[in-house]
Parts: structure tokens; sequence; C-alpha cells
């Protein structure tokens, strides 16, 4: 479920809070970090069964609309488009999606219909003219249109609706984002990564393929043993590395050096010693783009300067073992 850029990012998130006081313990920091990739896992799968009950509730404000005669077919479209969405009924079929809204305990109809109950009025008001969905719906088929016959079916006009939708108006939906961040730390922070990745699932779905929806994760995953053991041996090792990188900041005090950039440079030490099989480049790439996600506008050329300092005095001392073909350079 989590690739190593994004384990690296909460790895990072994790020592930060270590550093700044946050854990009791290197123990606790480890338990953080896996505490909170379950709590971007619980968003993910929160969203999309939020997707199928807005469905299902759409579904029975559909039904009502029609028996009450009060808007004709036409300006109903965009909504029974979102009831009987052919991409959320194989949402609904997945038995990965099954099995984790089953272990998170999801219930939106006992517990959430207010919630659903004001994010579909936003979307689906037909009070003053068509509504939102209605508005998405007629710019689908303007890109429909283009599209080669051979790539057209039912399926596919549902799950680019279904997508259009979400990426444009659930997932940025005022409402549903701040149900989510007033109720975890993780959610808040994660928000957008995780409509990222429901988008992106959207766009992937396939109707011959069942297990469209990711299956979830374990603390054996590669990339979660990776950021367990770049945290531990930080933490383990983190004097040395210090003393490591503030010998190398000409012309800089430590104190004028911000929490987050020493953070970085702290972790990225560590991943350059204790991952023989990660490039240097790569290394250098990714706490790079970090330094531009966490650190102000400047930080990420000093990262940059003072990392490559770093990793050309550690192959100089021969304390850089990279294996494989071109990992150094």
């Amino acid at each position: 479920m989590f690739n190593r850029r994004y384990i690296r990012e909460k790895a990072v998130q994790a020592y930060y809070g270590f550093v700044q006081g946050g854990a009791e313990s290197a123990l606790s920091c480890q338990k953080n970090l896996l505490a909170g990739l379950d709590q971007t896992a619980s968003l993910y799968y929160l969203h999309i069964s939020f997707l199928v009950s807005l469905s299902e509730y759409a579904q029975e404000r559909y039904e009502s609309m029609t028996e009450r005669k009060r808007f004709s077919e036409a300006q109903l479209e965009g909504l029974r488009m979102m009831a009987q969405n052919l991409a959320v009924e194989h949402l609904k079929k997945d038995p990965n999606y099954l099995l984790n809204i089953e272990n998170y305990k999801f219930n939106w109809k006992d517990r959430q219909t207010d919630l659903i109950s004001a994010v579909f009025n936003d979307l689906f008001n037909l009070q003053e003219g068509p509504s939102i969905a209605d508005k998405v719906l007629e710019n689908l088929k303007a890109d429909w249109e283009q599209k080669p016959e051979a790539e057209k079916s039912d399926f596919e006009f549902h799950r680019m609706f279904l997508r259009k939708m979400y990426r444009r108006k659930i997932g940025p939906n005022p409402i549903l984002r701040s149900y989510c961040e007033e109720r975890s730390l993780y959610w808040e922070s994660d928000y957008e990564s995780v409509t990222v990745w429901v988008s992106t699932l959207i766009a992937q779905m396939s109707p011959e393929r069942l297990d469209n929806v990711d299956l979830g994760w374990s603390a054996e995953d590669e990339a979660v043993v990776f950021g367990k053991t770049l945290l531990e041996k930080t933490l383990l090792h983190q004097d040395e590395y210090n003393d490591y990188v503030f010998a190398r900041l000409q012309n800089w005090k430590p104190e004028r050096i911000g929490l987050t950039e020493k953070v970085l440079l702290c972790m990225a030490v560590s991943e350059f010693l204790n991952f023989p099989s990660i490039p240097v480049k790569v290394t250098l790439n990714e706490y790079i783009e970090l330094a531009k996600r966490f650190c102000v506008a400047d930080s990420a050329a000093f990262i940059n300067g003072v990392l490559n300092k770093i990793a050309k005095d550690l192959a100089d001392e021969k304390k850089l073992r990279k294996s494989g073909r071109g990992l150094i350079g």
C-alpha cells in the first residue's frame, strides 16, 4: 500500500516528533510511525466507503424524487449517475474493500447520516438550476465524444463520472474534509495524499478485476520494514550523525538551522550509511523533495549543498558502501 517515498515522509515526521519531545522513547517513536500508517490506511478506506454510502443515499433520494415527479428525468441525470453508478457497484463487491471496512468498523448509515446528507445537498441540489453533479456530467460528455469508440462502454462512462466527481468535488469537499480533520491529526496531514490515492484507484479500475482496492498494509511489507529500519538506525546513531553534519556546516552555527532541516540531514546521513542498495542520487533527490515539502523556500538548495558535500566526504573516507553498478554516482 505504501511506497518508500511515503514511508520516508512518515519516518521524518516520527523522528521530528521524537526530537521535539513528542515521544518518550525510541520504542514509542517507532510505535508512532506504525500508528500513523494505520491511521492513513483507515482514511483511505473511509473515503471509499463514503463514496459507496453517498451512492446508496443518492439512490434513496433518486427514488423519492422520481416518485414525486417534481423533476424531469433529464434534471435528475446527474443524480442518477451517482445513484446507479456501475463503478461504485463494482467497488461494493471488492473483497479488499469488504475486508477493510469490517476491520476499520465503518458504518455510515448508523453514525454519520447527517454528514452524507450535507455533502449530498452540496453536490446534488436542484433548487437553483443544474446541480454540481449535472455540470460535471455535461463536462464529461464533451470529453466522452473525443474518446475512441473501442474504449467506450457503460462501465467506462460511469467510472469517468465517478472519478471527476471525486477528484473535483467530493474529495476536496470542505464538509467532508472538515469532518476528517477534526477527528485525527493524522487525517489532517494526510488528507490530500489519500484523495490522490483514491482518485488513482478510480482511474485504474477494471470491470474484469474484482480486487481493485488496495489490500492494505503490514508491518512486514518491504517499504514499512525500510521505514522502521531507517528510523531505528537514525535513533540509535543520531548523536554521531548530527556531529558529522555539524562538522560540515561552514559558516553556519547549528542553532541557526531549523529543526526540520536538522532532522532531514540526520536522517539522510542515516540512509547514506545504512542502505547499501539505495543509490546516493536517490537519497539526495528524496530529501531535497522532503525539504521542499516541509521547509522554507530556500531550504531545498541548502539541503542539496550540504548532502552533496557529506556524500563526497563519506565516499572519500570509504564509509559509503554501495552495492551494485553505478549506485554511487
